[in-house]
């Protein structure tokens, strides 16, 4: 009995299959050729050889010798080693040249055709971008660009910085930004970025990182930002390792943002009354806290690793090193250390409580599911002894390819 049901569930499978198979080939017109240009030349072969190879003189003693011929024939080379010498043959012949050259046409035609399709499909963000280890922008704004610049003169220079950008913006706009940043390897994928379809077209599952910004199609900013936040979830629920960096425009939104799990949160102007207050009281430190925001003026504020012999040694003799060799001033020191998260900490069954402390974690914006941690240490003492992972947070000019 077992057995009988074993022998059903592999005839039911094998149907299966065989049935999958003929809806891949009704489909496929490349698959159908294919198949064509290969029955073809068995058949051209067989017919051949049957009709010389038991004559005299006849150049097709095998049937490999028929096999050959057929496909150098099919193929349209026609090498002339091997020639059918009978009537029959020679008719059998002729109608495989002539099959040949139409199924050869027909085929080169359709490959043609898909990558012309491929193409036109890329070029209106429509094609499933096969990425790993890239960084989403979803969103347009005119900060966008300025992203895109920073990557290009920071991100790595031995393989270009994979991006793919996310946004409902027309696709002429697009292809311009892309001809604009050909240092990066820079995708465009069209739709909207709160959607799943959408995001796994961009290859979501794969990303390292996501930036969203505001769209400027959205004329409010409480739209915007619940934009941002379904964004965030969908993303989040796509590949919840992914690094996202969220940016919204009301204050109010701070809170919504954290509970669903962002990583950072960048609020608009939220130091424009740092800029102005110290305008009167302390004239001067905006202008240099401007000037260090701006990249392109050389003296910027960069990451960059510590060099191993400075492991165990201080503070002190970093900064000293750094200045004197690069001409650095190190103002900080950031970790990323793995941290416990809360849900190793719950019981694997969740009762009641550990769902209770769960909600209410959730519910102060605490990301129970987090396992990284930043720490950041500005100006520490001289005598802070440096750690394996530390690094080091500068300020100077540096070559993009030692960041």
């Amino acid at each position: 009995m077992s057995y009988n049901i074993e022998s059903s569930v592999h005839r039911a499978e094998s149907f299966d299959i065989f049935r999958r198979a003929i809806k891949y080939f009704r489909r496929n017109a490349l698959a159908q050729l294919s198949l064509a240009i290969i029955a073809l030349i068995n058949v051209g072969a067989l017919l051949v050889y049957f009709s010389e190879g038991h004559k005299n003189h006849s150049q097709f003693t095998s049937f490999g010798d028929a096999l050959w011929w057929a496909v150098v024939t099919v193929a349209t080379v026609g090498y002339g080693d091997k020639v059918p010498i009978t009537i029959a043959g020679r008719i059998f012949g002729s109608i495989t040249i002539i099959s040949g050259m139409i199924l050869i046409s027909l085929f080169t035609a359709t490959i043609s055709s898909v990558f012309v399709a491929r193409k036109i499909k890329e070029s209106q963000g429509l094609q499933d971008i096969d990425f790993t280890g890239h960084v989403l922008v979803c969103g347009w704004n005119s900060h966008v660009e300025e992203i895109l610049r920073i990557f290009g003169l920071y991100g790595p220079k031995e393989n270009a910085m994979k991006v793919v950008l996310v946004n409902d913006a027309p696709p002429d706009r697009m292809e311009v930004i892309t001809e604009a940043f050909r240092n990066l390897d820079l995708k465009f994928v069209r739709g909207d970025y709160t959607r799943e379809p959408v995001l796994n077209r961009a290859g979501a599952k794969e990303a390292f990182a996501a930036i969203i910004v505001p769209d400027t199609n959205l004329q409010t900013g409480t739209m915007s930002d619940e934009k941002t936040l379904l964004a965030l979830l969908t993303i989040k629920s796509l590949n919840p390792k992914v690094k996202v960096i969220a940016h919204i425009l009301d204050r109010e939104n701070l809170q919504h943002i954290k509970r669903a799990s962002a990583d950072e949160v960048i609020v608009s102007d939220q130091h424009i009354g740092f800029f102005l207050a110290n305008q009167i009281l302390y004239p001067g430190a905006p202008q240099v806290a401007m000037e260090l925001l701006n990249y392109e003026h050389g003296n910027d504020i960069h990451r960059v690793p510590i060099p191993q012999e400075f492991v165990g040694k201080t503070y002190e003799e970093l900064l000293l090193h750094f200045k004197r060799t690069k001409n650095w001033i190190v103002i900080g020191i950031v970790t990323e250390e793995e941290t416990v998260s809360l849900s190793d900490i719950l019981s694997h069954d969740m009762s009641a409580v550990d769902a209770f402390i769960e909600r209410k974690f959730r519910e102060a914006g605490i990301n129970v599911a987090e396992r990284m941690g930043m720490r950041v240490d500005v100006n520490p003492p001289l005598e802070y002894q440096i750690q394996r992972k530390d690094l080091a947070v500068v300020i100077g000019t540096i070559d993009s390819n030692a960041v």
